[in-house]
């Protein structure tokens, strides 16, 4: 069996809600990364219902993630496709096998597995919406979490969601015992007294002092990124601040607001004709967002920044400094 590759960064890019352009922004910063010679592969994990295929003009796909996970022997490597462009690979989703998305646990974890030991210097995980377990796991084991969400009421109000369940996750998988599990449990529902991460922490201290200072430190290391994509004001731009001020309040979650992604019906005209954004409209406004958050990500990995209360937006750049 092949160990880790120690080499690899493993990124899930995921939304609370569909629409938010996930998908498409997904493909446009692996094709980014392949164009900077960084060995890339992309996964469809978007269970039952994925499409990368088409965002890069290819054909499905003759072999996919079903032939994985319904053959035990089949190894992931197996599975990929090249792509129009050179340093990316693709492994796609099947939409064709019923049930796809209802993975067991074993699969689950095999799959979770082979990730880790893919050869690449960017492995990019297309998550599909919604909170389910699946998601949440795919998006905790990434060392880079992205979130994608529009300025509309719905997407941020599922945003937040998303990471308040991805929390709970986190928690529970870490502290599966009780009673520490039922207080847990308690604290995704606010009706039942515990309204914030902080109350349930206090509540853990009580019994379990050592066991609080713990969780405490599981929060802290969990550093999740916002991309706001679809902006077209001022007002949508800042609202990345509103939210990652309103995840630190109530989820103890320190949220970096990465950046956005400028409104372009070129995004739209791109996907239409079933290509990357960079290959038809290489200068439009969205694709010089897209190339300036892979150049922030990039950089991000020599230099580690913390973000703070009161940072600045470079709107020439489309990322927050």
């Amino acid at each position: 069996m092949m160990t880790d590759y120690k080499g690899q960064n493993l990124w899930a890019v995921g939304g609370g809600k569909g629409g938010t352009g996930k998908s498409i922004i997904a493909t446009n910063i692996a094709v980014q990364l392949a164009r900077r010679g960084k060995r890339s592969i992309i996964i469809d994990a978007d269970l039952g219902g994925g499409n990368l295929h088409t965002y890069m003009g290819i054909r499905p796909p003759a072999v996919s993630l079903a032939d994985f996970i319904m053959n035990k022997d089949c190894r992931l490597e197996q599975v990929m496709v090249d792509t129009p462009f050179e340093n990316l690979k693709l492994i796609s989703d099947a939409n064709e096998v019923l049930g796809l998305a209802n993975t067991s646990f074993m699969q689950k974890e095999r799959f979770i597995r082979h990730i880790r030991e893919l050869p690449f210097d960017y492995v990019i995980i297309d998550l599909g919406a919604g909170t389910a377990y699946t998601m949440l796991d795919f998006f905790l084991i990434s060392n880079s979490g992205f979130l994608v969400s529009i300025p509309e009421p719905a997407a941020i109000e599922n945003a937040y969601r998303f990471i308040k369940s991805a929390v709970h996750r986190k928690l529970i998988r870490r502290f599966n015992r009780q009673p520490i599990r039922s207080l847990i449990e308690q604290s995704m529902y606010p009706r039942n007294g515990i309204k914030t991460v902080y109350e349930l922490v206090e509540r853990v201290y009580e019994m379990e002092p050592i066991t609080a200072e713990k969780m405490v430190q599981e929060i802290m290391n969990f550093n999740p990124k916002l991309i706001m994509n679809q902006v077209r004001t001022e007002n949508d731009i800042i609202l990345g601040d509103s939210i990652k001020d309103v995840v630190r309040k109530f989820l103890g979650v320190n949220l970096s607001y990465t950046g956005y992604v400028s409104y372009d019906e070129r995004l739209k005209m791109a996907s239409t004709k079933r290509l990357p954004l960079f290959t038809e409209f290489p200068n439009c406004g969205a694709a010089i967002c897209i190339r300036n958050l892979v150049n922030k990500f990039l950089e991000e990995k020599e230099r580690p920044v913390s973000y703070e209360r009161g940072e600045n937006i470079d709107h020439e750049k489309g990322y927050t400094t």
